[in-house]
Parts: structure tokens; C-alpha cells; sequence
């Protein structure tokens, strides 16, 4: 087993969650510390807010990203978030972007026009943004949803006995941006669903607001930064001792195939990886039955234990999730 171990930017995140408290503002429901923040605006109904980036250089390389993947993503990527928190309905959304100076106009227009393509796709507005100039192209997103009539799911509940579930993608996308890295026009037609999976995560709203909607899950969060920085995160804010132990039916064929031949485990893209935006839940184990009948899809991907940390089973690899710091 694998012990990890908190990054500097965990490290970083965890002053900020400690020092943005706001007691006395009664609307705030939900602060610094979870995929969202949620507001209660009115009888019934809270206002759920996330932001999310898109840096050059961080996120991407100009090389291998059109305005199009980029505008895709960016929606996706913050609603994924929204996803995360259970039956939430997104409503709309503004956007911003630094720009370097030599930035053609066509880039622009493109990006707009795939951005309005995706506001429409997923049934949201965007109600307005901001421009400026950049050293390096960066474009960012602020979008909010609607509370249902359940309880927001956030990463704090998971409790000792529960096991740790994950549904859509493992591994792809980390395995998708290889293939771009490495600039090699064979791999990316031998594997375009790895490529699309980096560039076009699909957010799992229907997913996550059956969750909510049914109280399945004790805790959740998208899976953004790979399944080890997931476990890590559920064990920090849940004080539990997370076991992740993925099995071999979480591999997708591409995956494999796609594995088979760099010659390194697909554990390593599914444990590692990020970027996936798939739902990493808990929940306790009598709901395993309801919870597969529900959502066919789903893979338990690990166990909690009472303690803290989180360990890796069946992997020999070096575990090493995305930091920005």
C-alpha cells in the first residue's frame, strides 16, 4: 500500500478554508472547501455557485488546443462541479478571458461561438463576463444552479464502513492529454475517445441529481484532480481512512488497449489521472444493491476505515495527483 502524503497546494487550500469564515452571514450555507458554495436565496430553493480556469501553460498548450476544445471544456468543467453537489439545476453562467494582444480575432469569434453552442446544449444563459489583456490566454467561468428539493451533497459525510464508489470515466483523460503531448498523429487516430475524453468530459448532472434526489451518497465530489487526490480529500474532510482499490472493471477497452502498448499499468492513468469529471461518492454499504440497480453504471473503487490518510491497494506505481503549487 501506498501512504500519501498532503501537497503544497492542499497545504494552501487548507488556510484558505480556515481563514474565509463568515459566521455571521446566515445566507451562506456553504463556504470555502467543497466544490461549491451555496446561498440560500429564497423558500425552498438555494443559489449553488462554483468557478472554474482555463491557463495556458496549466491546462493546455496552444499546439493542441483549438477555441472550440477550449470553450467545450470550460463549460464542462464548471458544471461538472454542479453535478457534484447533487440535484442542482444549472441556470446560467458568465465567463472571462485574458487575451495576449497577438491573439487573432478568429480565435475569438470561434471561441463564442462554440461557447454559445455549449450554453445551449446544456440549457443555460450567459449573462455577461470580462476582457483583458494577458501575458498568456486564460478564460474562466463563474456559473450557478438551483438547489431541488433535496439536500445539497457536499464531501464531509462519509463515515468508517462506507465504500467509495465512482461513476463515468477512469484514467482517459490523463491518457488523452498524453496522446497530445506527445504530438504523434498515429496515436490520436488509433485513440480518439481518449483524446475527446480530455477535451470533452461529459458532466454528470443526471447522475448526481439521482444521487442527491435519492439519497445515496454520504459525500461526493467531481473527480477532477484523479481518483488518489479525490481519496484524499474525502479522508481529509471526512476524517476517515480511505482505502482506494480499483478493479479491472473500471477499465475502458481504449484504456487498456491504449496501456498495452505504452507498456505501463492503466492503473496508473485511473489512480493518477485527472480530469476525468466523473462523481466520486461514498455511501454506506447496505445501499450497494439500490445504488447498482439505480446507477447500472457505477464501480465500487475502495472502502473507508476508521483512521485518517489514504492508501492504494494493488498498485506498486508512484502515486502522484496533479498540484498546481
Amino acid at each position: 500500500m501506498k501512504k500519501r502524503q498532503k501537497g503544497s497546494e492542499a497545504r494552501l487550500i487548507e488556510h484558505i478554508e480556515k481563514n474565509f469564515r463568515f459566521p455571521l452571514d446566515r445566507r451562506l450555507l456553504l463556504g470555502p472547501g467543497d466544490d461549491c458554495a451555496v446561498l440560500r436565496h429564497g423558500a425552498g430553493k438555494d443559489l449553488v455557485i462554483t468557478t472554474d480556469e482555463m491557463v495556458e501553460g496549466t491546462h493546455y498548450l496552444a499546439r493542441f488546443a483549438t477555441p472550440e476544445d477550449l470553450a467545450r471544456k470550460l463549460m464542462r468543467i464548471n458544471l461538472s462541479d454542479l453535478a457534484s453537489m447533487g440535484e442542482v439545476k444549472p441556470v446560467s453562467c458568465v465567463v472571462g478571458s485574458g487575451l495576449r494582444k497577438n491573439t487573432p480575432k478568429a480565435f475569438t469569434l470561434r471561441f463564442m461561438k462554440a461557447l454559445k453552442a455549449e450554453a445551449l446544449r446544456f440549457g443555460i444563459s450567459i449573462a455577461g463576463g470580462n476582457l483583458a489583456g494577458a501575458r498568456e490566454n486564460h478564460f474562466y467561468m463563474t456559473v450557478w444552479g438551483e438547489s431541488g428539493g433535496s439536500e445539497i451533497v457536499t464531501r464531509y459525510g462519509a463515515k468508517p464502513g462506507d465504500l467509495l464508489f465512482n461513476v463515468g470515466p477512469l484514467g482517459l483523460a490523463a491518457a488523452g492529454l498524453e496522446i497530445l503531448m506527445g504530438g504523434r498523429p498515429g496515436e490520436r487516430r488509433k485513440f480518439p475517445g481518449l483524446v475527446k475524453a480530455f477535451w470533452q468530459p461529459e458532466p454528470m448532472l443526471e447522475a448526481g441529481a439521482l444521487i442527491g434526489r435519492e439519497g445515496l451518497a454520504s459525500a461526493m465530489l467531481d473527480n477532477s484532480d484523479g481518483l488518489a487526490r479525490s481519496a484524499d480529500i474525502i479522508s481529509e474532510l471526512s476524517r476517515c481512512r480511505v482505502i482506494v482499490s480499483p478493479g479491472e472493471g473500471v477499465c475502458a477497452p481504449a484504456l487498456r488497449a491504449y496501456s498495452a502498448l505504452k507498456k505501463k499499468p492503466w492503473r496508473h492513468y485511473a489512480i493518477n489521472g485527472g480530469e476525468d469529471y466523473g462523481l466520486i461518492f461514498t455511501a454506506p454499504a447496505g445501499r450497494l444493491a439500490r445504488i447498482k440497480k439505480l446507477l447500472p453504471s457505477v464501480a465500487v473503487v475502495g472502502r473507508l476505515e476508521k483512521g485518517s490518510g489514504s492508501e492504494i491497494e494493488n498498485f506498486n506505481g508512484k502515486v502522484k495527483s496533479f498540484e498546481h503549487f
